[in-house]
């Protein structure tokens, strides 16, 4: 599970950098997620990360950061499927319409948010 959430926090950094060096290939990827089956894995990948990142916990930097975290992570995916898929495609939507500049300083936050994880769990 541990290095299953290496991955998953891998994987946001890519994304962060996606976001910024290819908008247009990150905007493609966030579509797929806009139907049923897209926030049903959009779930799983939030409820894998969650549990991973609680898994690592114990061994990590940051024991409580890491616990606090995926406990937030693990309930926004158990929360998602409550509130739909109306409300999924929102902010899929909203997401989108936001100006170049955020979505580059959203990236570049994501880029240090899954360094940082990386970091705490090694």
């Amino acid at each position: 599970m541990v290095a299953l959430a290496l991955i998953l926090c891998a994987a946001i950094a890519a994304m962060g950098a996606i976001i910024i060096v290819r908008p247009a290939l990150a905007h493609e990827w966030t579509r797929l997620f806009a139907d049923k089956t897209g926030m049903w894995i959009a779930t799983a990948i939030r409820a894998v990360l969650g549990l991973g990142l609680l898994a690592a916990a114990g061994d990590s930097k940051a024991p409580m950061l890491l616990r606090i975290l995926g406990l937030l992570i693990l309930i926004v995916a158990i929360v998602m499927p409550i509130l739909g898929l109306d409300r999924h495609r929102r902010l899929i939507d909203w997401w989108l319409a936001r100006s170049r500049s955020a979505q580059m300083f959203c990236g570049a936050t994501s880029i240090v948010f899954g360094v940082g994880l990386i970091y705490l769990i090694l």
